[in-house]
């Protein structure tokens, strides 16, 4: 009878551990009433893009940054994100984990330099994007 409450106990704590360790990792975003990932914690701004008024999310920091738009499924709150850096440099975007076509526009001294189609993975597998010249921003858009 003891075993029986150490292995229960085990499985308990193991529980409580594994509901631990996801709340850490995802604790950035949660599922909303009407099913819309919010983001804890991020700025969302508002920009023009080619004429369309958009809501964006702040990447701020390299986690963010690293994070990016990765395992986001529409419909959200938000038509994008907004990568920043203090300098201009050639950019690079991936498409790992991401399950959503999306724009990416490259901008230097806010002005778009070029513009690239992002595929979901689950359509065309790993790619990977570059900017045309350095870039001091990116925006990844959610394609409608």
């Amino acid at each position: 009878m003891q075993i029986i409450f150490i292995r229960l106990g085990i499985i308990v704590v193991a529980l409580v551990c594994t509901i631990t360790l996801y709340v850490l990792l995802f604790h950035k975003t949660r599922v909303g009433s009407e099913g819309d990932i919010l983001w804890e914690g991020y700025e969302v701004i508002e920009k023009e893009v080619e004429g369309e008024k958009m809501k964006l999310v702040v990447a701020d920091t390299g986690a963010r940054w690293q994070q990016g738009l990765m395992h986001i499924r529409k419909p959200v709150a938000f038509d994008g994100m907004i990568f920043t850096s203090k300098r201009a440099m050639p950019q690079m975007f991936w498409n790992m984990n991401t399950f959503e076509d999306i724009d990416i526009y490259w901008i230097r001294d806010g002005k778009i330099i070029g513009k690239s189609f992002l595929p979901s993975i689950e359509k065309k597998g790993m790619t990977t994007v570059a900017s045309p010249g350095p870039a001091d921003s990116v925006i990844e858009v959610l394609r409608k």
